[in-house]
């Protein structure tokens, strides 16, 4: 099968990866599992083999009756659509078969897209127990990153709000069909609301705020959050309050620190 790069397309040629991989879920029979991006279904068809339930997202038109073809079975569904324009929320709600059903997230997930479909299962995390994603090694450095390292972003902070994170493996592009350029990475998300049973419902404004944070990270979190209040005394006495210096950067932030920054903004 040709990969379309129009798709970012890199289809694992390693069974022994593909098991690796696998392992990372849970030996729960009775669980959903939805994943993004099946290619040809080298991973689809162990997760048909080890669970009761997978949902399958292909944007691919021509990889349909591949994989209708090869994993022809009742557990089995695969639905043929753009996945930044899936409903996570109600293709959940529609395919559990019960309300405890445990539901995980796996993809060897297209490159070009990675940022858009992290903070899309960040929006339905309360509904998802865990991720599994394939995600370019930088990116995944990115993601596991804690505070003042260099790759410590927005991202980062949004991963640790919303998940116990992990780096799991590294997987070298020679594993890969066509071979990419750079390295990829196994990152796990096992999803908890350690922190936002703080912020009683504002948990995407808060990652909005951070966002907007990082924007000029280069600049002092006084000048960012002055970006945002447009008042640089007003922006002093927040900083005051959380104890936080005003010549630091972004990347010198801690999560915990960040929400409670977000709070006593919120009752300013």
């Amino acid at each position: 099968m040709q990969a379309k790069k129009k798709f970012g397309q890199n289809f694992i040629s390693d069974p022994t990866l593909i098991k690796k991989i696998v392992t990372l879920i849970p030996e729960n029979k009775n669980s959903l599992i939805i994943e993004i991006g099946p290619g040809t279904g080298a991973l689809t068809k162990l997760l048909v083999q080890k669970f009761d339930k997978v949902v399958a997202i292909e944007i691919d038109e021509s990889l349909i009756p591949i994989l209708h073809r090869d994993l022809n079975s009742e557990n089995f569904k695969i639905i043929n659509q753009d996945v930044l324009t899936i409903d996570f929320k109600s293709l959940i709600e529609n395919e559990k078969q019960n309300p405890e059903q445990e539901v995980y997230l796996i993809s060897n997930m297209p490159y070009y897209i990675t940022s858009e479909i992290l903070f899309r299962t960040f929006d339905v995390s309360d509904q998802i127990k865990k991720a599994i994603f394939m995600v370019q090694k930088e990116v995944a450095t990115r993601l596991i990153a804690k505070e003042s390292g260099n790759n410590y972003n927005n991202l980062s902070v949004a991963a640790d709000f919303y998940a116990d994170k992990k780096y799991e493996f590294t997987v070298l592009k020679n594993k890969f069909k066509p071979v990419p350029k750079v390295d990829s990475a196994i990152v796990s998300l096992t999803f908890w609301d350690k922190y936002k049973q703080e912020l009683n419902g504002n948990d995407q404004e808060f990652i909005s705020f951070v966002r907007k944070i990082f924007n000029n990270r280069r600049k002092t979190i006084l000048n960012n959050l002055t970006n945002i209040t447009n008042n640089k005394d007003l922006s002093k006495a927040i900083l005051g309050q959380t104890k936080i210096a005003e010549n630091l950067r972004p990347e010198n932030i801690s999560t915990n620190q960040y929400i409670q920054l977000f709070k006593n903004l919120k009752v300013q």
